[in-house]
């Protein structure tokens, strides 16, 4: 029932759930605990959840490596290195052995965090302790260093892959071509996108949205919506990204009929339209100097249930300082 309550996000009435059990004679065991705190972790309450580990040892329940694991994610997430030490550490002392699963959370957090040389440091650790790392090791260090740039890094970290038993997944080519894409190369994350289905590997969402991107970036528009139209054909499901990206090229491009045309499609396909999306449009409206049209539009936006951002305002201001509309942009101040 705790596992329940915690896989449809009510974390907390899981929580209150052990607490009360704690005071029967079914006594809540390891697994149970872990499965609150995993949630608590999840759900940003990372202090509730260092809380709950401190209870259950005083009850004299040991946490184990998944209990441990859930914690240093949490913290992970909130960059809170000083206590993911001693939590490792804790784990060393209590002779808990970290696994793959542990090195995994830190190699892709340092990652994210742009520590790339801390993630290598890890690696290193983890090779030497003969923990062998997985594919998920692998796609955290591919994408590491493509935030940073270093394209010729990750291509090396992504060949070594087949070099150590393992085969590269739609993640690996995923986070290799939206590298490559916004590193401007786009014909190379062009000729992966090619060579990730001759291996049999179906493309998600997420890499057609990269490689839509990378061409519109390049203005290979007609090459950007054909990559649209294949999408559909093998029945990916576009999503929001997909759409603002695209109405983006088209605003771009000053063709804003065909993008008011292409959000009512989107919108039959079910997808929602956010506030990027209009800001996109409202944004396209006022560099073809349609402002009355665009100023419409903002009126709109909480009718839609949308709230104007700065950003938004700032487009709507800037445009109305050079029609010479001074006042009535001072009005929206």
């Amino acid at each position: 029932m705790i596992n329940g309550l915690c896989k449809n996000g009510h974390v907390l009435a899981a929580h209150d759930l052990l607490c009360l059990l704690e005071k029967t004679i079914y006594k809540p065991n390891v697994m149970a605990y872990s499965v609150v705190i995993n949630g608590l972790c999840k759900t940003e309450m990372v202090d509730n959840a260092l809380k709950l580990k401190s209870r259950m040892i005083d009850k004299g329940i040991s946490p184990d490596v998944v209990t441990y694991n859930s914690m240093i994610q949490g913290l992970c997430d909130f960059g809170r290195w000083k206590e993911v030490k001693d939590l490792l550490n804790e784990m060393v002392n209590q002779k808990i052995c970290l696994t793959v699963v542990t090195f995994n959370i830190l190699v892709d957090s340092f990652c994210k965090e742009g520590n790339v040389k801390e993630a290598e440091d890890v690696f290193e650790i983890m090779t030497r302790q003969n923990i062998y790392p997985n594919i998920v090791t692998y796609n955290a260090l591919i994408d590491g260093y493509c935030l940073q740039g270093k394209m010729d890094r990750a291509k090396e970290v992504f060949d070594s892959i087949t070099g150590n038993g393992l085969k590269p997944c739609i993640i690996s080519y995923n986070s290799l071509i939206n590298g490559y894409c916004k590193n401007g190369k786009v014909d190379e994350a062009w000729r992966l996108f090619l060579e990730a289905s001759s291996k049999g590997l179906e493309h998600t969402t997420v890499t057609y949205n990269s490689m839509i991107h990378g061409l519109l970036g390049e203005e290979r528009i007609a090459d950007a919506w054909k990559l649209f139209n294949d999408m559909e054909t093998r029945q990916v499901h576009p999503d929001l990204f997909t759409c603002n990206i695209l109405l983006e090229g088209l605003c771009k491009t000053h063709q804003i009929a065909e993008a008011f045309s292409f959000l009512r499609v989107i919108e039959d396909k079910g997808v929602s339209p956010n506030i990027i999306t209009y800001g996109i449009l409202i944004n396209g409206l006022c560099k073809d100097g349609k402002l009355e049209d665009a100023k419409k539009l903002l009126n709109e936006l909480p009718s839609k249930g949308l709230k104007p951002d700065n950003h938004i305002y700032a487009i709507i201001i800037g445009s109305l300082c050079e029609e010479g509309f001074v006042d009535e942009a001072k009005d929206l101040l």
